[in-house]
Parts: structure tokens; sequence; C-alpha cells
């Protein structure tokens, strides 16, 4: 199963996203949407998908967080 995890972009540079996940840095392809620093981010795959909320980004770290808890 793939899915795709929540970000903050950190910085853009000619089309690729610097992006932040709990600390660690990752870069992204950001060709598909249209993002700048501050943004919270969906990536799968190196690519961001989607632009989401702060609050949309916390809910999806807690159920992640919980369904690590069970494994």
């Amino acid at each position: 199963m793939c899915v795709a995890m929540p970000g903050k972009v950190i910085r853009l540079d000619s089309g690729v996203a610097e992006v932040d996940f709990s600390g660690n840095r990752v870069r992204a392809q950001a060709g598909l949407v249209a993002v700048k620093p501050g943004d919270y981010v969906l990536v799968h795959a190196g690519c961001i998908l989607q632009v989401i909320s702060k609050q949309d980004r916390d809910s999806l770290a807690d159920l992640f967080e919980e369904i690590e808890e069970l494994c």
C-alpha cells in the first residue's frame, strides 16, 4: 500500500521543494500544484500532490501516530 505523507514546504528552488516531515527534510517535485514556503502539502513518490490545511496536516499526523502504535 502506498500512502501520501503530509509535510511542510520549507523552500522552493526551480520547481523542487524542500519539504519537512517532522524533522526529516526531503526534496520533492512541485510542478503538479502551485506551492510556496509555509504551505502544508501531501507528497507521494517524490511529488507534491496537493496543498492541505494545517488542521488536515495535524489530523493526518495524529492518525499516522495511532497506526504506528498498533504495529
